[in-house]
């Protein structure tokens, strides 16, 4: 059995759960950071092997650039563990898509979970997470799912998971992160950044159109220039901080 562990993962939390269940049995691995690859054309995966894929939510929704390049991945019957990577508000919709993606696509979804992270745009609601206690939650997750796969049979039950049909309406960035005096015009944001929303050549500016406010720019920032600021910023990171704050824990779902 191989395991092809595929994610898009901006801030690199996404990576990491996703890497973590693969590393909970022993298998070869063949990874696909689709973040920023869009060269990939149709991926086949064999029906004896296993996916792991990851996303994150962004209001409530998959964003619309990772669902068009995971959807070139393609099953056999293929069993799969979905993985949804959200900042404390909630997922919404966001695994019930995941999963009807990976249906469509000849995949078996035997375990699906919905995972906490550091919020990207507003990190000061589940700093720091996933921490301890999430990692045991993950590593338990992990292990039933390699259990349900090591099940011989050729009728598996479709997989209930929260979320509505039709899915809810996907939002658009109201805020988006910006440079200061630190930038030193290095470029690697714009390298990185998954929709090209940075110029090469003039690193500060920003595609408002493009920006997604996946915050990827600000984790690979080496002088720490790229911030989510200002007035507005500050009022509504109070406002959802207060509203969103209270500790959440992650939700687990089986055939």
């Amino acid at each position: 059995m191989k395991t092809h562990v595929v994610y898009f993962s901006a801030t690199y939390t996404t990576r990491a759960i996703c890497e973590q269940i693969a590393d909970a049995w022993t298998s070869e691995t063949q990874v696909y950071d689709v973040t920023n690859d869009d060269s990939l054309r149709e991926v086949q995966i064999p029906s004896e092997d296993v996916l792991v894929m990851g996303i994150p939510v962004y209001a409530g929704r998959i964003p619309t650039m990772a669902v068009e390049r995971l959807q070139r991945f393609k099953g056999q019957h293929t069993k799969a563990i979905a993985v949804a990577v959200y900042g404390n508000r909630d997922y919404d919709d966001a695994l019930l898509e995941l999963t009807d993606m990976l249906h469509a696509n000849g995949f078996q979804v035997i375990g699906a979970g919905a995972f906490i992270a550091r919020h990207c745009i507003f990190p000061q609601v589940a700093t720091h997470r996933p921490d301890a206690e999430d990692k045991v939650v993950i590593d338990r997750f992990a292990t039933r799912c390699h259990t349900l796969l090591m099940q011989e049979t050729n009728h598996l039950p479709t997989i209930q998971v929260k979320g509505n049909r039709p899915y809810r309406e996907p939002g658009k960035a109201a805020l988006r992160p910006t440079s200061d005096e630190a930038c030193n015009a290095c470029g690697k944001c714009a390298r990185l950044c998954p929709t090209g929303a940075i110029s090469l050549a003039n690193p500060p500016q920003t595609d408002n159109e493009k920006c997604i406010a996946c915050g990827r720019c600000i984790v690979v920032c080496p002088t720490q220039s790229r911030n989510f600021r200002g007035e507005i910023y500050e009022g509504a990171a109070q406002k959802f901080n207060a509203a969103f704050g209270a500790r959440r824990e992650a939700e687990v779902f089986y055939i």
